[in-house]
């Protein structure tokens, strides 16, 4: 998956302060990071791995936080999961069938699979799990299921799944329905039981969750560890401190301005991946003067994205020009360059517009996340430059969902958006009809595009199609598409194995003390 990272080169520390002196930030030079030592995995361990918050639920049908998705990632499983690339594969469907018509979807069970509980996994129990999915009353409401007209097991060891018309990125969706039994459906939130690698053992609100090596699973060969504690340390200085200490092993998505920490401590080791994340600043299309393609082209050639990049994310990040991340290498077209800086074209622009004098706009920004604090302030500045006027307002991350996301009350703001494992999920965002499309994009290409993309299974025209709506984001200048941050981790020594993956997940099948 490292193929479409693109590192930013790292200036000298004097050179770059001299550019952000008018931005009043300071900067570290990183120095190049470890690799990986290959040795031979040992069996058994205990390892701790450090996370801010707390999971919300472990009922997989009903969490929706991304904390809780990495850990369940070892406990729950489904008919399919992905590969490092992002590819579908076989999990707990062995294999599966697709009707000419693209609505019927036909799954051979696994044999052999046993629960935490020790029952044997049986086809009756993907149809439950499938009908809780798609019952809010017992799933976190979603449109997906509601596609699903039919979900019967013919025998035991088949499920057949019907949909109401061809929708292909079915089988990515399918990633996430965790199989469930039905006997410990009404416990899953505190007490989960699925197929996966480990057990859950204990869940102490507000300070770990354990984990143990399932003896019984599947997959042969792993785990090898025997147990895993995830304790909850929000602070990331502690967690460091932590690591060092050898109290924690492992720091996930470790925050970059950290990360020099970690490098210059003998006995510990940074890893870095994709994240598959698209930070943009998005402009509210709905208001004047944002409403003129002509401003939002000056405003995107108006932002520098390689000096975002190293001063906001320190270096660790890989500059965008659309709606997606290089992880989805199948799909995403390089765009990182469509928009030059260059601040006299952004003035030409606005003068053209009508605007020679620039003018004022509120930048609203999400007060508990650092990085996109950081970039906005730079984005400020650099929007200054050429006669924008710039209010910051931060505000609490429940205001930014209710007053930004949903209502769309704001002119600027700075988000990431998680990539998927399809581009449908990734770009459908934009679509003029979609709930959430916050952005107030609109466009009858792109519309028809999308519809398209979302019916037929031919993989050269769902390249094609999703590449071209990639271009209109551009050409049209939807929103600044700014980068996909690096996903830091940071290790002691010892700990190997880890694997990145275009989800928000902790994969510790693989993980392993060296001997």
């Amino acid at each position: 998956m490292g193929g479409g990272l693109k590192r930013i080169c790292r200036l000298p520390a004097i050179v770059i302060l001299g550019l952000l002196v008018s931005l009043s930030l300071s900067l570290w030079v990183e120095s190049p990071g470890g690799s990986l030592a290959l040795a031979a995995p040992a069996v058994g361990g205990h390892l701790v791995v450090a996370v801010p918050v707390d999971p919300d639920t472990f009922d997989p049908h009903k969490a929706v936080a991304a904390a809780t998705e990495e850990i369940e990632f070892n406990i729950y499983q489904g008919l399919v999961s992905f590969d490092q690339e992002g590819r579908i594969i076989p999990c707990l469907a062995e294999s599966w069938e697709i009707s000419e018509d693209g609505t019927t979807y036909t799954f051979r069970i696994r044999e052999g699979v046993l629960f935490h509980n020790g029952r044997r996994l049986t086809a009756a129990d993907v149809v439950y799990s499938l009908e809780r999915i798609k019952d809010d009353a017992t799933g976190f409401p979603l449109s997906w299921p509601k596609r699903m007209v039919e979900v019967a097991a013919p025998n035991e060891n088949t499920v057949r799944i019907r949909l109401d018309e061809p929708y292909a990125p079915f089988l990515s969706e399918l990633v996430d329905a965790a199989v469930v039994p039905p006997e410990a459906a009404a416990a899953l939130a505190t007490e989960p039981v699925g197929t996966g690698p480990f057990r859950m053992v204990e869940w102490v609100n507000g300070q770990h969750v354990e984990l143990e090596r399932f003896e019984e699973y599947w997959e042969e060969g792993v785990p090898y560890l025997d147990r895993v504690t995830f304790r909850i340390i929000p602070d990331p200085a502690t967690a460091i401190l932590n690591l060092k200490a050898g109290t924690v092993h492992v720091i996930p998505r470790l925050s970059a301005d950290v990360a020099w920490d970690v490098e210059a401590t003998t006995g510990l080791k940074l890893l870095e991946g994709p994240m598959n994340v698209v930070q943009l600043m998005a402009l509210n299309l709905d208001r004047k003067p944002l409403s003129d393609k002509r401003v939002r082209q000056a405003i995107n050639h108006a932002v520098d994205k390689d000096l975002l990049i190293e001063g906001a994310a320190w270096g660790f990040g890989a500059k965008l020009g659309s709606n997606m991340s290089p992880v989805m290498e199948s799909f995403y077209l390089d765009l990182a360059d469509f928009y030059q800086y260059d601040p006299k074209r952004a003035k030409e622009l606005l003068a053209e517009a009508g605007y020679p004098n620039g003018f004022d706009i509120t930048l609203s920004l999400p007060s508990s996340y650092d990085l996109h604090v950081k970039t906005g302030e730079m984005v400020a500045a650099m929007l200054g430059e050429v006669g924008i006027r710039v209010r910051i307002e931060l505000v609490e991350w429940g205001t930014w969902l209710e007053r930004i996301y949903t209502k769309r009350d704001y002119d600027m703001t700075i988000v990431g958006l998680s990539g998927k494992l399809d581009p449908h999920t990734v770009l459908s965002r934009y679509e003029s009809s979609y709930a959430r499309n916050f952005n107030n994009f609109r466009n009858d290409e792109y519309d028809n595009l999308i519809q398209e993309g979302l019916r037929i299974t031919d993989f050269s025209r769902r390249q094609e199609i999703y590449r071209r709506c990639q271009e209109i984001l551009a050409e049209e200048a939807a929103a600044v598409f700014i980068m996909d941050p690096s996903d830091l981790v940071a290790m002691r020594e010892g700990v190997a194995g880890w694997r990145y993956y275009p989800k928000y997940v902790d994969d510790l099948r693989y993980v392993y003390f060296e001997k």
